[in-house]
């Protein structure tokens, strides 16, 4: 009875080893898919606060989109095509700001495998604009 145990160890890695690194390979993707998510977030604030500090809807534009592109590039963000919209709102004192930033993310470089496809991922946010901002 023993002899017939034997090698089941061996079977049952071989069978084991590539489920098991599937879901590490998934686990993988998904936290790549969050922190670009989170990412994204953090780029849209900050555009959205760069675009609330300026005077004209169209210096308020310009920010934000040279601020989302910097931002993007620091955070080491590696995005295949992205875009950003803003709503100035007018820049009225007491009124608010909203940028949203779209980045499309490729994870072709996911884990040194040829992963195929990629993913758009959209932020947004409002930022006030200073209720005691005075006139230009």
């Amino acid at each position: 009875m023993r002899n017939r145990d034997r090698g089941s160890a061996s079977v049952e890695l071989a069978i084991l080893a590539p489920i098991l690194l599937t879901f590490a390979m998934l686990m993988v993707f998904a936290g790549r898919v969050v922190d670009a998510r989170t990412t994204v977030g953090e780029v849209a604030h900050a555009a959205a606060r760069a675009a609330s500090l300026e005077r004209t809807s169209g210096a308020a534009s310009a920010a934000a989109t040279s601020i989302a592109a910097a931002t993007l590039q620091e955070q080491g963000l590696a995005c295949s095509d992205h875009s950003t919209s803003v709503d100035h709102g007018g820049l009225t004192a007491g009124g608010a700001v909203s940028v949203t930033v779209r980045c499309t993310v490729s994870f072709s470089d996911l884990l040194g495998v040829a992963f195929p496809g990629s993913q758009t991922i959209e932020g947004g946010a409002t930022v006030a604009v200073d209720t005691f901002r005075g006139t230009p």
